[in-house]
């Protein structure tokens, strides 16, 4: 198989550019946090010799991060990215995680993989960046994950194999087969890294781009929904902190409920307390408890509001903020731009592909 033959060239003169490196906004920053959270506490339970020695209680062992180096230094990259294949893709709302994960078929999902690498270029870097910047899709139904643009894959040595972990473990959940995965180098040279089922070699270049070749058995997806079926990926649990349980969760229903009932301009506090039966001291308390702020929470429950009217097609911008509970449709852009680098004009039509 010629796989240089498949791959569009990339300039990758950006790569080195400081803005590549900006976290991809609050919302993907919120539900990616919480997952490398999951993958460590994972981690911990099914490799125990790995961390028997280290306390919790010290710093090295409470940050997350380098509670996966640990596994990484004593399993190798292989460990991790079965791993991330294993865990997938968990519930939670993340505007970009929801626009691939809903596509409708694989030939879906690879266009909107490409549109919003582009739709995202022309946010980051504060202008039309040209196609060729990036690998794009071809006809064969590949993906490309860049790992230099995007944390914390750049920042640790297993995060690009963590990265194309968690894309296989999703892609196989939904059906799709993969034929394999190849590493492309600064130079264009290719080499493979997973065939078969087997991660091979010890690491990959965080220069490099990772290219997913699907089989051509693949025709589309096991259902008609998506990679992830809508309830699930478009929840709130990632925002709870670890020891809320069920409380949490029952108190995150009711005020993501009444939020989801308002249109027009948000409602306070006051307000959202008083139709809950709760004062508003006390509904600020108990979201605190659970690891949430009313403010952030408004922002996430308008921004999924508003990214669920967008995928209908059927709304105009200004009534999308409107029923969203922006207070118009340039605070909404905004919001849409600082929460997750994508335009709700943009993100309309790469919903519709």
């Amino acid at each position: 198989m010629n796989i240089d033959a498949k791959i569009v060239p990339v300039n990758r003169k950006s790569a080195g550019n400081q803005r590549v490196n900006e976290p991809l906004g609050e919302a993907y920053s919120a539900y990616w946090n919480w997952w490398l959270d999951h993958f460590a506490r994972q981690a911990e339970t099914r490799f125990p010799d790995v961390y028997e020695k280290c306390s919790l209680r010290d710093d090295h062992g409470k940050d997350t991060l380098s509670r996966i180096g640990m596994l990484n230094d004593a399993r190798g990259c292989g460990v991790i990215f079965d791993l991330a294949r294993a865990l997938g893709r968990p519930a939670g709302f993340d505007v970009i995680s929801h626009l691939l994960t809903s596509a409708p078929s694989v030939s879906a999902l690879v266009q909107r993989w490409s549109g919003v690498l582009a739709l995202q270029s022309s946010i980051r870097f504060q202008e039309s960046c040209p196609r060729q910047e990036f690998i794009v899709a071809d006809q064969h139904n590949s993906l490309v994950l860049s790992p230099y643009k995007v944390r914390p894959a750049n920042q640790k040595p297993f995060g690009p194999a963590m990265l194309a972990g968690v894309a296989t473990g999703t892609l196989e959940s939904a059906g799709a087969h993969i034929q394999g995965i190849w590493s492309i180098t600064r130079g264009g040279a290719s080499y493979p890294i997973y065939r078969f089922g087997t991660f091979l070699g010890d690491q990959i270049d965080f220069d490099s781009d990772i290219l997913i070749v699907l089989s051509e058995e693949t025709t589309g997806l096991k259902s008609d929904v998506g990679l992830v079926p809508p309830a699930r990926s478009l929840s709130f649990g990632h925002l709870l902190n670890s020891q809320s349980g069920a409380r949490g969760n029952r108190l995150l229903v009711r005020v993501v409920g009444s939020l989801e009932r308002s249109e027009g301009e948000h409602p306070g506090l006051m307000s959202t307390a008083a139709e809950l039966g709760l004062s508003p001291r006390s509904l600020s308390r108990r979201l605190t408890e659970a690891g949430l702020g009313y403010a952030r929470l408004v922002r996430f429950v308008r921004l999924r509001k508003a990214t669920r009217l967008l995928a209908s097609g059927n709304c105009c911008l200004d009534d999308v903020a409107y029923q969203a509970s922006y207070s118009d449709r340039h605070h909404m852009s905004r919001d849409f731009r600082m929460m997750a680098q994508v335009t709700p004009a943009g993100l309309r039509e790469l919903l519709a592909r």
